[in-house]
């Protein structure tokens, strides 16, 4: 009997380490592409929190942008970036449309993100004097120039209560 020795052949070796190293350029290119994918999010966050503070500073500027094109250069996680505004009207009185592209210092042409934001000449003021609580700037003031009278004095408890003839729970009824 003609018995085959133990062992592969060559062309099975072969076939196997052809097989082996498709999968491991397959696995490569995942983790490269991974990789890739990672840093660029990473840099689009970053573009994204640039726009969204330039939009800001222009809201609370106290200054109404006027229409066209600005831009600036800022150090951002120690990185030079240049941002670009865009500045149109939006067919809305006192309503203007700001976008903003992100791109590298050194590579200005190729943006990174672009975010639209508004600004309304009507809270275009300093952020200190935005009043947030309804009233006038600076106190309790109504429209009409009387003090507010829903807003309570200030070392007044507000009263939550509708009526003094309703107890609250756990009030004893007289």
């Amino acid at each position: 009997m003609n018995r085959r020795p133990g062992g592969f052949t060559l062309l099975e070796v072969m076939v196997a380490l052809a097989i082996v190293s498709i999968g491991l350029i397959a696995a490569f290119n995942g983790i490269i592409h991974m990789a890739h994918s990672t840093s660029m999010l990473r840099e689009r966050a970053l573009a994204d929190w640039i726009a969204m503070n330039a939009i800001s500073e222009i809201r609370v500027s106290g200054e109404f942008p006027d229409v066209g094109r600005f831009d600036e250069i800022v150090e951002f996680a120690g990185r030079e970036w240049r941002w670009e505004a865009n500045v149109s009207e939006t067919g809305v009185t006192d309503l203007r449309r700001i976008d903003m592209e992100v791109a590298y210092e050194e590579f200005p042409e190729d943006v990174i993100t672009i975010m639209t934001g508004f600004v309304s000449r009507s809270i275009a003021g300093p952020a200190s004097q935005v009043d947030w609580w309804g009233g006038a700037a600076g106190g309790n003031i109504g429209e009409d120039g009387e003090d507010g009278e829903d807003a309570p004095e200030e070392n007044e408890p507000p009263d939550d209560r509708e009526s003094d003839d309703v107890p609250l729970p756990g009030e004893d009824e007289e």
